[in-house]
């Protein structure tokens, strides 16, 4: 355990503080973590994904007007750090974060509050990020790629929600997943494969989606509220996803995966390859007998 402790909040626009011990939703609706009032602000307008150990990442939802981080408006998920000025509509919040002392009055509830609790599980993992985002980005004008991506995340993240899913990381122009292995996670990673597939052949922009099943060691944090999850399983799932670019296929099972929904039938094989960190060579799956 380190002797330096951080804590992190947002300064509202009328001064108060919003610790931040957990994911926060910002927006007009009333339901949101932090409701900012005014026609310029969409109902969901963004949201402050904790991920990591006290790592905070902010994303817009698609908002008609946008959100903006030091002046630049967000076209994809960025890291918040120590003094960032976040501006919504006419709506400005600072994001500060502060390092105590183990000595400090406050540091041994930050001390309790931090503590990692760890197990290990059997997850369904998920890998989906844009395809040729700069491309993208370059091809389209200042305001409509961010409200693009913008409207992609927050469908994403409704599919995930509505079929189970629990979102952990974003990951600048993408964002990773995970199911927990329960009797309808089968189901549910059989929905959400379906409707992103569907939304692949539906909307702007491109994306690849890839799905593993292993192992994984599952960190929680209590007043976080959020998992983070780690080893050599989650590590080859975002290897993979380099995998479906040379392959060039934009749903890619691995073999665990394949077999864990019994799906042998239902999926075409395109190829045996490497892994980039990993020793031997794995057989690859995509959607199509």
């Amino acid at each position: 355990m380190s002797n330096s402790l951080l804590q992190s909040w947002l300064r509202l626009p009328d001064g108060e503080r919003h610790d931040m011990n957990g994911t926060c939703s910002i927006g007009r609706a009333p339901e949101n973590a932090v409701a900012l009032a005014g026609t310029e602000v969409s109902r969901r307008h963004a949201i402050i994904q904790a991920q990591g150990e006290r790592e905070f990442w902010l994303v817009d939802l698609g908002s008609a007007n946008g959100t903006f981080v030091n002046g630049r408006r967000l076209s994809q998920a960025v890291r918040l750090h120590n003094g960032d000025i976040i501006r919504i509509a006419g709506h400005e919040m600072e994001f500060a974060t502060e390092i105590l002392s183990a000595m400090h009055p406050a540091g041994q509830q930050v001390m309790a509050s931090t503590m990692i609790h760890i197990q290990q599980a059997q997850c369904w993992l998920m890998v989906v990020d844009i395809i040729g985002s700069t491309k993208l980005a370059q091809s389209m004008s200042a305001a409509d790629y961010p409200r693009m991506t913008g409207t992609w995340f927050k469908n994403c993240r409704q599919i995930i929600d509505d079929c189970g899913g629990h979102m952990s990381k974003y990951l600048g122009d993408g964002f990773f997943c995970y199911w927990d292995d329960t009797d309808d996670g089968v189901i549910q990673v059989r929905q959400a494969v379906a409707r992103l597939h569907e939304a692949q052949r539906k909307a702007s922009p491109p994306f690849r989606v890839v799905l593993h099943f292993g192992g994984a060691a599952l960190g929680t944090v209590p007043t976080m509220n959020e998992l983070n999850l780690h080893g050599p399983e989650v590590n080859f799932v975002f290897r993979i996803e380099k995998v479906a670019s040379s392959l060039k296929q934009d749903v890619l099972f691995s073999e665990a995966a394949t077999n864990r929904m019994k799906a042998q039938d239902e999926v075409r094989f395109v190829g045996e390859c490497g892994v980039d960190g990993f020793s031997s060579k794995y057989k690859f799956f995509t959607l199509g007998a």
